[in-house]
């Protein structure tokens, strides 16, 4: 029988986690899923972990590469062509689920035709399960549904930052992947918020505002490792200017986007610095004017106009 959700768990080197996160997944209310359990020839003892779940019936498939990819996008695509369900959950091999996750987000898209993607709100937690302070919902989780065009999600909610920030707390139509371009793949550090972007591209989003992800903050991810060297500056300016491109911005939107961003590298101090300015001179090479455009601007909505 075809499940209606797979369940892709994406892991590399990620062993201290990796049994909380798995049993997470299998202790969830909604069962009616596959798990696709893929390593990308980890060093520490994710082989052994993973292998004590392969009798397990949620499971299967077990893959284990014998070269590392050095790209966690390649192992989703690789998931995805393993899957059969209507619905698709990568949830990243650090991170954590409510037992309600499932439920509560595929009873969304099942009643939202229209919708590709629903996504839940995300507790952070530290490496070792304890809940932090930090949170991207300051005004907090009041469990409502909300529900956007494509567009209109794209304008308020990823082009000044990406409120999908993190795989596991989404649950997107599997139909809608091969619709994708794949140059996400080419964005180490936040190639996620391109994927997302062309996914909510597809059709209307839904945001469940109930903390029903917990994700995890700790010196090994990917994300944390990207970060030197101005590599996170470069993917994030290239990825912003891709999604404006989308958006059409007009010639007042760019200047408040720029100043935006010529704000946040302004404290970034590395011999690369004019070299990154060069690279994207639409989104950092701009004058102080930009600045006070985006300072105006963000208290009249401009960006999200």
């Amino acid at each position: 029988m075809t499940p209606k959700v797979s369940v892709i768990i994406p892991n590399y080197n990620h062993a201290p986690y990796l049994k909380e996160r798995i049993d997470s997944v299998l202790h969830q209310t909604f069962q009616d899923f596959e798990l696709i359990l893929l390593d990308d020839c980890s060093p520490d003892n994710s082989r052994d972990i993973i292998n004590s779940y392969a009798s397990n019936p949620h499971v299967s498939h077990i893959v284990f590469n014998e070269v590392n990819t050095r790209n966690t996008f390649i192992q989703w695509e690789r998931g995805v062509q393993l899957a059969c369900g209507e619905y698709v959950w990568i949830a990243e091999s650090d991170d954590v689920a409510e037992p309600e996750f499932l439920q509560t987000l595929v009873a969304q898209l099942e009643k939202t035709p229209a919708a590709v993607v629903a996504y839940s709100h995300s507790t952070m937690i530290g490496s070792d399960g304890q809940e932090l302070s930090y949170t991207w919902h300051k005004k907090g989780s009041s469990g409502a549904i909300n529900i956007f065009e494509s567009n209109d999600f794209l304008r308020k909610k990823m082009l000044v930052d990406s409120r999908i920030y993190n795989a596991s707390m989404a649950v997107f139509r599997k139909s809608v992947f091969s619709l994708l371009p794949k140059d996400y793949q080419e964005h180490r550090f936040c190639g996620d918020w391109l994927f997302w972007t062309y996914v909510c591209q597809h059709g209307q989003v839904i945001e469940v505002c109930q903390r029903l992800n917990r994700f995890r903050q700790h010196d090994n991810k990917v994300s944390v490792k990207s970060m030197s060297h101005g590599q996170n500056w470069r993917d994030n300016a290239s990825v912003i200017s891709r999604i404006a491109d989308i958006l059409q911005l007009t010639p007042l939107q760019w200047r408040c986007l720029r100043g935006r961003w010529m704000k946040r590298f302004h404290d970034y101090d590395g011999d690369n610095r004019q070299e990154i300015i060069r690279e994207f001179p639409r989104l950092l090479d701009g004058s102080f004017f930009d600045v006070c455009c985006y300072e105006v601007g963000k208290w009249f909505g401009f960006l999200h106009s």
